[in-house]
């Protein structure tokens, strides 16, 4: 069976070498590479055009219209049997694929996931949030079975089979950031055979200039695209729908993860995008989180959660004060 690789590239120029040897260097032979420059202003389009003089990939130039619009062409460029995507500063190690298409030979899969690892200028080290489940192989599995898969909620790191993505209308919405958690979960809860393999298959950088969107919270429309996202998810599990105990699931991992970075983010953000972030995180979390669901938490977040819930600005502010200065005390242990 074939696969297809969606590279999205825009001004990577001193990372896209290094993906695209990667994507050859690994062994799986049956793949098609698809790369999609979204207007790169700096030297991209440039080392695009010598590396194709190299390697056989398939190369889309369009204006910049972002990532999402990127994926979702190199999608429809694509004739793979599973669709995968790779992150043009990111690089995959040269058996990732070969091993997810080789669980095939076990059962079928509407979707099939691998471990990961940060990568940065000084080498690799674990990724905390995909350790979360990673933790034992399994086949054939259901969100539902394996709850701890909320926690994936990146695309690049999976291979979806195209007839369930065509079949679910899966696709990337433009205009957004953290595109990644409507697709990857709504992909997750309707996905009937799910192959979880914890052998690290990707790397995922970790850039010095911090210029990812996962490195950046301080800017209100990615707080509002990370809001929008998680009500798209919320939309899906209704329609499935999922059980009460996969929605208690949900709600806990969005409150760990998701909200919490930006509530960690109101302590030292200033106005007016701090009044103007707090107020939309409240609004969402009364309109769709059980407050039981905080006692899952630390008592230090859960202490977080209720004043800024009770409009508590001076509480609030204490007791975030707390949990960096906690925070900060046990990275030094």
């Amino acid at each position: 069976m074939k696969i297809s690789i969606i590279i999205p590239a825009y001004n990577v120029e001193e990372y896209i070498e290094a993906c695209i040897q990667s994507v050859f260097a690994e062994k799986y032979s049956e793949k098609e590479v698809i790369v999609v420059n979204d207007g790169s202003t700096d030297r991209t389009a440039e080392k695009l055009a010598l590396l194709e003089t190299k390697f056989p990939f398939q190369l889309i130039t369009q204006e910049n219209a972002g990532l999402s619009a990127a994926r979702n062409r190199g999608v429809a460029a694509s004739t793979g049997d599973y669709i995968g995507f790779l992150d043009s500063d990111d690089v995959v190690l040269d058996s990732m694929y070969q091993h997810m298409m080789a669980s095939l030979e076990n059962g079928p899969a509407d979707v099939i996931t691998i471990g990961v690892d940060r990568l940065n200028t000084k080498g690799r080290y674990p990724s905390v949030l995909h350790q979360r489940y990673m933790k034992q192989e399994k086949r054939g599995t259901t969100l539902e079975e394996t709850p701890e898969l909320l926690y994936d909620t990146t695309v690049w790191n999976k291979l979806f089979k195209r007839t369930f993505w065509e079949a679910n209308d899966l696709h990337f919405e433009i205009g957004r950031t953290y595109e990644d958690i409507p697709v990857a979960l709504t992909a997750l809860i309707k996905a009937e055979q799910i192959h979880v393999l914890p052998e690290v298959g990707y790397l995922w950088r970790a850039r010095s200039s911090g210029k990812s969107i996962t490195q950046q919270r301080n800017r209100p429309k990615l707080a509002i695209d990370r809001l929008h996202a998680l009500r798209l998810v919320d939309q899906v599990f209704q329609e499935v729908p999922a059980s009460r105990s996969l929605q208690e699931h949900k709600q806990v991992k969005f409150l760990e993860i998701d909200l919490f970075s930006l509530i960690e983010w109101l302590f030292s953000a200033k106005e007016p995008d701090r009044s103007e972030i707090q107020q939309e995180v409240i609004r969402y979390m009364e309109a769709a989180m059980d407050a039981d669901e905080i006692h899952a938490l630390s008592k230090r977040k859960q202490a977080m959660y209720q004043s800024l819930l009770q409009r508590n600005e001076l509480a609030f502010k204490w007791h975030s004060y707390c949990y960096f200065i906690g925070k900060a005390i046990k990275k030094l242990h």
